[in-house]
């Protein structure tokens, strides 16, 4: 018996496996804009991609491994977890996932959201735990054109900048006179226990030492808290070019620097404003800057800021450089999708009914006329 196209069961069920296909690529689509900053946030990761890949020369160059990345981008800077600079434990996946280029552009969409520019002074603190977070915080201010006033530490926890040849002094340094950075520390102390590298024996001690004074920085040895802490808001208010911070990043855990422990673990991360904490009468250096009314930046417990910015803890090869919620918004249902849709199961539909229009048709010139009574 004749039947038309459009009356054909296996016709009928492929258009409405298309229609409904048609319909679920309509509904899930979405337009995807560039983010405020967007070419901040680019020019930062390119900055940290950069300077990685130098220092990956300078470690092959000078043997200290093959400069390979076993674990993901920039792994070969992970030293050892035992080492005679190493001050404590530490999270291998945090040290691994701060070096991802995307952390860069993290920090630089906080300084955004501080409303920071080139006419900004920030103060920075940073240990040799987290090269990755360190690197990260020296590209967003190469891209935004910060000035910065640095004090560094060299003792670092497990699988930080703990390769004695190389420590995080070394690395900064490199990058300084290689020009991939312009802000380096001139102030730099042992840290550690007492920030004097009680856990480390004397070679380790001194190590740190030579590492300050062979980079040109002045060395930090002060036992007391209250000392240390003034000595190191006294640089960076007196004998920096510095003057007035507008804001305050801490990268790892000094003890003067965020507290002790107990403090660590009860401080938020990310962006902290004035008001946001109860300030101790005997204050760290994060809590002085925060009685001054100056925000602070806390870069640290680094598994909850990959989540807060939709970053792979731990890293993954599927992680996808300049792309994210840092570069990227959606707004859900792209009009071009949407149309396009429409057009295809719309053209298909039509395309069938004309088919089984001339086919009918056809057939009634064909048929004789008997036959149809």
């Amino acid at each position: 018996m004749f039947r038309p196209q459009i009356q054909k069961t296996r016709v009928l069920f492929s258009l409405a496996l298309l229609i409904m296909a048609m319909v679920y690529w309509a509904v899930n689509s979405y337009e995807q804009h560039e983010t405020y900053g967007f070419d901040l946030k680019v020019k930062a990761v390119e900055n940290m991609e950069n300077a990685i890949n130098s220092l990956r020369e300078e470690f092959i160059s000078q043997g200290i491994n093959n400069g390979e990345d076993s674990f993901g981008f920039g792994s070969f800077l992970i030293g050892p977890q035992n080492s005679i600079i190493q001050t404590t434990h530490g999270s291998k996946d945090s040290k691994l996932s701060t070096l991802n280029p995307n952390f860069a552009a993290m920090i630089t969409e906080m300084l955004i959201e501080l409303e920071l520019d080139s006419s900004s002074k920030v103060a920075v603190s940073y240990t040799g735990s987290y090269p990755g977070a360190n690197i990260a915080v020296l590209s967003a201010l190469e891209a935004m054109k910060i000035k910065a006033s640095i004090i560094s530490s060299c003792g670092s926890s497990e699988w930080g900048a703990t390769y004695p040849e190389m420590t995080w002094m070394e690395m900064e340094n490199y990058l300084n006179q290689e020009d991939y950075i312009f802000n380096k520390s001139n102030l730099g102390s042992i840290g550690g226990g007492f920030d004097l590298g009680i856990q480390l024996n004397q070679q380790g001690r001194e190590v740190c030492e030579t590492a300050i004074y062979s980079n040109n920085m002045e060395l930090l040895h002060e036992k007391n808290p209250i000392e240390n802490v003034k000595k190191r808001m006294q640089y960076y208010y007196q004998n920096s070019e510095l003057g007035v911070a507008d804001l305050f990043i801490n990268v790892g855990g000094g003890i003067y620097i965020i507290g002790d422990s107990l403090k660590r673990n009860n401080l938020p991360v990310g962006i902290i404003y004035p008001g946001d904490i109860n300030l101790d009468i005997n204050q760290t250096v994060l809590e002085g800057f925060l009685d001054k009314d100056i925000p602070a930046i806390n870069i640290n417990h680094i598994e909850r800021l990959m989540e807060w910015y939709e970053l792979p803890y731990p890293p993954n090869n599927k992680n996808k450089i300049k792309m994210g919620i840092l570069f990227y918004s959606q707004k859900k249902y792209n009009l071009k999708i949407i149309l396009t849709a429409f057009i295809i199961a719309a053209g298909t539909v039509l395309f069938v009914g004309i088919v089984s229009h001339h086919e009918i048709k056809k057939r009634m010139h064909s048929s004789e006329p008997e036959s149809i009574l």
